[in-house]
């Protein structure tokens, strides 16, 4: 019996890659299945107004994205931060996803001053420096392969061993559990 429930967890945790894949791809078409279907009942399926509000919502998008390039405050997104604020558990989910998005997108320099390698005994520690002091320095080392986690340590730079990775390629390292 044992055997087989072994067989059988190996089993799951061998696809259980495609299927979470998958469900992220259902749930992404899914999404965008629900605008596209949106667009054409409004359009009554007239391929000119809808390819008109596909280049309008382009254009849109590119206009944020200026803004926000020129560190300029858009007000919906304000008053939306203003609004998930106020909710306690939607508050720190979407701080950690923005988070993240900013620390890939690099706008978050000023948060890491660069990834590094940590000795620990005979080990190292992919690590990111978040803080300089006199001779010592703050690493954050996140757990694998979920980098929301992890612990901070106060450590001798002589210790620290400064690595030529960009931040996103310091997070794919862990996330990819040192493959990519």
């Amino acid at each position: 019996m044992d055997v087989i429930i072994s067989k059988v967890s190996k089993g799951i945790f061998a696809i259980l890659p495609f299927l979470l894949l998958f469900w992220i791809f259902s749930f992404v078409y899914g999404f965008c299945a629900k605008i596209f279907y949106s667009v054409f009942g409004i359009t009554n399926a007239n391929l000119f107004i809808t390819l008109l509000i596909f280049v309008l919502s382009l254009a849109l998008l590119y206009y944020i994205g200026h803004l926000v390039d020129k560190n300029k405050e858009v007000l919906l997104i304000k008053v939306t931060e203003i609004i998930i604020g106020r909710i306690p558990l939607v508050k720190s989910i979407y701080s950690g996803i923005k988070e993240v998005l900013n620390i890939f997108s690099g706008k978050n320099k000023d948060g890491y001053l660069g990834v590094a390698y940590v000795d620990v005994g005979d080990i190292e520690l992919v690590g990111f420096i978040t803080k300089e002091e006199e001779n010592m320095l703050w690493v954050f080392v996140p757990t694998t392969p979920n980098p929301t986690s992890g612990f901070v340590l106060r450590i001798s730079k002589e210790k620290v061993r400064i690595s030529d990775l960009t931040v996103s390629e310091g997070f794919k390292k862990i996330i990819s559990l040192g493959v990519k």
